[in-house]
């Protein structure tokens, strides 16, 4: 199931919520539980609507900076989530780790401490590199448990990284019409997708068929 979406006029709704197997995070009013088939949380992270942005999340847990508040990581906890929270100056966690339920890729802007504990919350072997010669791989390269798509000018040792660490199949393209940070216009899950309002016919195309949504 897909939906094209904006969050208040914003195309990059990836900056928004964050969708899992097992759970859709957002700050949007409306339930999209109908697209993802899992409960669905409305949530800010730091006082802030940037959930995708400052997330990075597979259905065994989930990675946060140091802004999160308290109440905010008891809320995600509800949800049986394991919750790890980043003591790395950096906050936009969502555009340094690119993961679902079977592997990672995370920016070597983070450091080797923090690795295994990231291994240790999201149960999935990480690996550090750059992805299209970008260390904000979790904005150049987008994945759910059936597929990824990455920037439309990576190369095929990035593509065949991304197949042999995330484990699925990969398609190199853009979103919301030409965009190469693909993360930032996407939010999806096995079961479904929401994609940025401005993504043409072509993109969306091979959008659907890389997520098999």
């Amino acid at each position: 199931m897909k939906d094209l979406v904006d969050y208040y006029g914003d195309v990059n709704i990836g900056f928004y919520g964050k969708a899992s197997d097992k759970l859709f995070i957002s700050s949007f009013e409306k339930d999209f539980s109908n697209i993802f088939n899992v409960p669905s949380k409305r949530i800010t992270i730091g006082g802030t609507e940037f959930v995708g942005l400052f997330s990075a999340m597979n259905s065994n847990g989930i990675v946060l900076p140091f802004i999160v508040r308290d109440e905010e990581m008891e809320e995600i906890k509800k949800f049986g989530l394991d919750v790890l929270v980043l003591k790395e100056k950096f906050t936009a966690i969502g555009n340094l780790i690119v993961v679902n339920d079977k592997g990672a890729i995370v920016s070597d802007l983070l450091s080797k401490k923090s690795i295994k504990s990231i291994e240790d919350v999201l149960k999935v072997e990480v690996v550090q590199a750059s992805l299209a010669n970008s260390k904000v791989v979790g904005s150049v390269c987008f994945a759910t448990n059936k597929g990824a798509v990455l920037h439309r000018e990576a190369s095929e040792e990035d593509v065949e990284l991304v197949k042999d660490v995330l484990k699925v199949e990969v398609e190199r393209g853009s979103v919301n019409f030409g965009s190469p940070f693909v993360a930032s216009g996407i939010i999806a899950n096995s079961y479904g997708a929401l994609i940025g309002s401005k993504t043409s016919g072509y993109e969306l195309d091979f959008i659907i068929r890389a997520l098999k949504v």
